[in-house]
């Protein structure tokens, strides 16, 4: 396309909270290439209060009509993961570049054709896997490749998060159930598996433990009880593609001594990555620790500069996406980067990435861990 602005459609634009308002459009804003011209809700209403608060021309209750519309040049989907596939094939059919969150689809079937579509169709679609977009990550990446630590031998990953534990919302009770493809191994574990991936090389044989230690759970606001068929905790042993021992541990419903943290031992040192708190790879405020040999003690690592493009001010917070939770600055830093990168391949015609066969390789990954438990299944709830 020109050098004009890339006009943008938002699916899932809630003015009150949503990933969508608290964290998209802040990150848009930001960035010179794009305008929002097009927002859309479930109810008109809601739909015209958020053009006039984002500032967009366009205000729709019909997904497709948005899609189709001809001011629209890109469409950012960012609703609930079970309408992924849905809403990603009317922008596809329509013609539209997109943008969907993460997981792409509810299923390995629904990335599939999500894929092809977006294949056939010619268009630049990019999977929010926003790991990618994490300075820190994305210089662990670069120095594995200029061989800070040599040879990679070995990596594990822990993620411990209150996600998928005893008790859940009414708005989030879609991830207690498998079929809707948002559980604990599909979401955390999803974005902390990439953001592995990413740093130091892809998968290869792996062995695997999962559960579901919560089949039951209470819905916070009525405390009735539900079961859940969902899995809440994950280990994964194996090799990368290229022979490194890795080893990842996935835990939902942590209720202390929440965080993330990556290690990467090579021949000649050492890489780690940090997280404090509740938020997944993703989302969090990441620190690096790195050695080389002969030094024996990780030593903080400053990110070099251009990185990160300080688009997101200094202190920036996110509108809270989520009732009582605001993101961080690096939350905002980690959308814009990966849409810097969208409106980069869409202006020079190649592909982008992460793209929709990142997403469907990623989502393939995670079958093959599920099926790696011969007795990974649905755990009968208890008698209440």
């Amino acid at each position: 396309m020109g050098q004009g602005r890339i006009r943008v459609g938002l699916v899932g634009a809630n003015p009150d909270k949503g990933w969508g308002s608290g964290v998209h459009i802040p990150a848009l804003q930001r960035l010179p290439g794009f305008e929002l011209v097009a927002v859309c809700t479930t109810r008109m209403e809601s739909a015209r209060r958020s053009a006039e608060l984002f500032g967009a021309r366009l205000a729709f209750d019909d997904p497709a009509a948005l899609a189709s519309h001809p001011e629209v040049d890109l469409v950012v989907v960012c609703v609930k993961a079970p309408e992924h596939h849905r809403l990603a094939m009317m922008a596809l059919e329509s013609g539209k570049h997109l943008y969907c969150e993460w997981p792409l689809a509810a299923n390995v079937a629904q990335a599939e054709a999500m894929a092809a579509l977006a294949e056939r169709q010619g268009v630049k679609a990019m999977v929010g896997l926003q790991s990618r977009g994490a300075p820190a990550l994305r210089y662990v990446r670069d120095l594995i490749g200029q061989g800070y630590i040599g040879r990679v031998v070995s990596m594990r990953l822990t993620c411990a998060l209150p996600g998928g534990g005893a008790r859940r919302s009414q708005e989030g009770l879609y991830v207690i159930h498998r079929a809707n493809g948002a559980t604990t191994l599909d979401i955390q574990g999803g974005h902390a598996i990439d953001a592995l991936q990413f740093c130091a090389g892809g998968l290869g044989d792996l062995c695997a433990v999962i559960a579901n230690q919560f089949p039951q759970i209470e819905v916070i606001e009525t405390g009735e009880r539900l079961s859940k068929d969902a899995p809440d905790q994950i280990l994964v042993a194996g090799r990368t593609v290229e022979g490194a021992v890795t080893s990842i541990a996935i835990n939902g419903g942590v209720v202390a001594g929440h965080g993330v943290a990556i290690d990467i031992f090579g021949e000649r040192g050492s890489l780690a990555v940090r997280g404090e708190g509740s938020l997944n790879f993703q989302m969090a405020e990441l620190k690096l620790f790195g050695a080389q040999t002969p030094e024996k003690t990780l030593a903080p690592l400053a990110i070099p500069a251009g990185y990160d493009p300080k688009l997101i001010p200094d202190g920036q917070m996110g509108r809270a996406p989520y009732p009582g939770v605001e993101v961080p600055r690096a939350t905002l830093v980690n959308v814009a980067n990966l849409h810097r990168d969208l409106e980069a391949a869409i202006r020079e015609d190649r592909r982008p990435s992460p793209n929709f066969d990142d997403g469907l390789a990623l989502h393939r990954l995670l079958a093959r861990i599920e099926a790696a438990d011969p007795h990974s299944r649905p755990t009968p709830a208890p008698e209440a």
